[in-house]
Parts: structure tokens; C-alpha cells; sequence
């Protein structure tokens, strides 16, 4: 039987040992991932961020970038205070080497300021993706993308989407 060269030369890299083992970098990420979401994100567990976060993580969340773990807990303390109950619920998720892509659904209510904005009592449900890179063991980078402008819809600091008028 005749086989593609691409099965020989994958044979032979893993032969030689040369093929590197994804799942040996995968194998504590899902823990990770999980217990930042549960521990931190939804609860605020400040030793639980010690524990997986770097101390010189870099958060991207447009239009903010955040330097340093130090900065990130005063940004979360925030949100909590803005959003006690808030919780997020992870849809899907993907491991990948060193990296991690969490689709989530956020949802609370402000019964707190937030971003300048007095207690509205309103409640929210948003959609979000983050991707995470770590490194020996820790959350060294994230990338969040998440529907801002449902966010300030939903809290009412802008108009709702218009209603589209059927066609004739």
C-alpha cells in the first residue's frame, strides 16, 4: 500500500522524537481556565488570581490594556462592586498548546457605579470570547472581545435597536 508523504514524514518526526507532544502542554490548562472563571472571575477570589494570574500579565479589553496583575485585581474589584452577582457561564472553549479560547456568556445586575454610571438596577446578558496564552503554568496574556454596546443598551446609556418595520 502506497502512503502520502505526509503520513512518512509525521512516521518519521515522531520517530526520531523530533514531533513535539501538544498534550503534554495541554494537560493542566483546562484546570487553569476553569478555576479563573469559577474562582476569580465570578467570585473575586483574590489568592485564586494570585495563584494562576502573572504578576505581569497583559490584559487586552479595548479599549483598555492592562500592565500588571496589580492593575487587573483593581480593574475586577471594580466590576464586582458595579456587579455583585455577576457570573459568567462558559459556552464552549478550545485548548490548544499554551493557549485557550473560552466563548462565555456574562450576565448580573448594577446595583453598583460602574464606568462613572450610578446604579441603574438593571440587569445584563452579554456574549463574549477570551483567548489566553500561558506560560509555565500561568495566565500570561488575554485577549477579551466582548458586545460593549449591548452592554451599554441593556444598562441604558444608549438607545435600544431600533425596530425594524416590516417590508411591503
Amino acid at each position: 500500500m502506497k502512503y502520502p508523504s505526509w503520513i512518512w514524514s509525521l512516521a518519521l518526526a515522531g520517530f526520531c522524537g523530533c514531533a513535539t507532544k501538544p498534550a503534554d502542554n495541554v494537560t493542566g490548562n483546562p484546570d487553569i481556565i476553569h478555576r479563573y472563571f469559577e474562582l476569580w472571575a465570578n467570585r473575586g477570589d483574590v489568592a485564586t488570581a494570585d495563584a494562576l494570574i502573572a504578576t505581569d500579565l497583559t490584559l487586552h479589553n479595548p479599549p483598555a490594556t492592562l500592565r500588571s496583575l496589580e492593575e487587573y485585581k483593581a480593574s475586577m474589584a471594580k466590576f464586582h462592586s458595579g456587579f455583585p452577582d455577576l457570573h459568567f457561564t462558559i459556552e464552549d472553549e478550545v485548548f490548544a498548546g499554551n493557549k485557550a479560547v473560552v466563548r462565555w456568556v456574562l450576565g448580573g445586575t448594577q446595583q453598583g457605579e460602574f464606568q462613572g454610571h450610578a446604579p441603574s438596577g438593571k440587569t445584563i446578558s452579554i456574549t463574549g470570547t477570551s483567548t489566553f496564552r500561558l506560560d509555565d503554568g500561568r495566565i500570561q496574556e488575554i485577549w477579551v472581545n466582548m458586545d460593549r454596546l449591548a452592554l451599554m443598551q441593556q444598562l441604558g446609556w444608549l438607545p435600544p435597536p431600533a425596530t425594524p418595520t416590516p417590508a411591503r
